[in-house]
């Protein structure tokens, strides 16, 4: 894109702004529209003037403006504030369907579908017993008119979902016409779901409790199949989890099995080295008891006379180092219960 046409496409959109927003009684600063105007003199005076280029403070004032008023006019876009200004100008005859292209496209989609529904409805080969025979009982005309008449009420529903969805977007004037391509999508994914949901889905033994809804079920079902689309698929995507959860697979079974396996002989074997360790504590704990016992035994026969011992005296250690080996055994012992209590 030109430097040119980029200039002035933000002069536009400003002006719309500009426009909408005191249409709307909005306020804003007085150097916004005054910058605004001169900005688009200047640009009406360089359009003859091939090398004239817009000063760089003057950018920087537009896009400054710019940022403001988009602001102003939030939740509206400038984009969608502009589309709808050049729509207002046309003078097509569809203009009063809607103020844009998509709009005007689906309020005539619709249109079609509903004379449609009415031109078929008059045919004699279409009627509650014929509708209701299905893809298996019927053939010929009378099938393709019956099935016509399904598919008109699966898009008619779709092209009700599009209408409605579109028309805040509209409201709010933040419509954005990038996203065209999913309303057709909508209408397309429509006409699938409804007649999925018509023919192919078993829906009889829903209503044959309901004999008045029995009777017009599958154009019933056609046109909520339509219009609830998304819902449609977010069923099937569940049934097929819930397929997946029954049936299976040989595999993943058999890797379950494995590592299950493989956990337990870790368990075993962790439980197996701390048996062995707490048997080696109380092996060394009964050699040191018996060096401690030696060891008083001696130190007590010269100090039989003597006062009481000192603070730091051999018999004081001694029973320091057997109190701080029973703690020992006594956390082993502990260490190993929780082990064996895991499962």
């Amino acid at each position: 894109m030109s430097k040119k046409d980029f200039v002035s496409h933000l002069l536009t959109e400003c002006d719309v702004m500009i426009r909408y927003a005191s249409g709307e009684g909005k306020t804003m600063p007085s150097y916004i529209p005054n910058t605004v105007y001169q900005l688009q003199n200047k640009q009406e005076v360089r359009e003859g003037d091939s090398y004239s280029l817009m000063l760089e403070h003057e950018l920087t004032a537009l896009t400054k403006c710019h940022k403001e008023l988009s602001l102003l006019v939030y939740p509206a876009k400038p984009l969608t504030l502009a589309i709808m200004d050049k729509e207002s100008t046309s003078v097509s005859w569809l203009r009063f369907l809607g103020p844009v292209k998509l709009v005007r496209h689906m309020s005539l989609l619709a249109l079609f579908f509903l004379i449609s529904i009415i031109s078929l409805s008059i045919s004699p080969e279409v009627n509650q017993k014929t509708i209701n025979e299905g893809l298996f009982n019927s053939e010929g005309r009378v099938l393709l008119l019956n099935q016509l008449f399904l598919l008109c009420c699966a898009g008619l529903g779709a092209t009700f979902a599009c209408l409605h969805k579109s028309r805040n977007f509209i409201r709010l004037c933040n419509y954005d016409p990038k996203f065209d391509s999913t309303y057709w999508s909508m209408v397309i994914m429509g006409f699938m779901a409804g007649l999925m949901i018509a023919e192919l889905i078993p829906t009889q033994e829903i209503t044959q409790n309901h004999s008045s809804l029995g009777d017009f079920h599958k154009p019933l079902a056609a046109l909520l199949g339509g219009f609830s689309a998304d819902v449609i698929y977010s069923v099937l995507s569940r049934l097929v989890e819930v397929v997946n959860q029954l049936m299976g697979s040989t595999d993943q079974r058999t890797k379950d099995k494995v590592k299950n396996g493989l956990t337990r002989a870790d368990l075993a074997e962790q439980l197996q080295q701390q048996n062995k360790d707490i048997k080696d504590t109380i092996s060394q704990s009964q050699r040191l008891n018996q060096q401690l016992m030696s060891t008083i035994t001696q130190e007590s026969e010269p100090s039989l006379y003597s006062q009481a011992p000192l603070p730091h005296s051999p018999q004081q250690k001694s029973t320091e180092t057997l109190k701080s080996t029973h703690d020992t055994i006594k956390t082993s012992a502990s260490k190993s219960k929780a082990a064996l209590m895991e499962p």
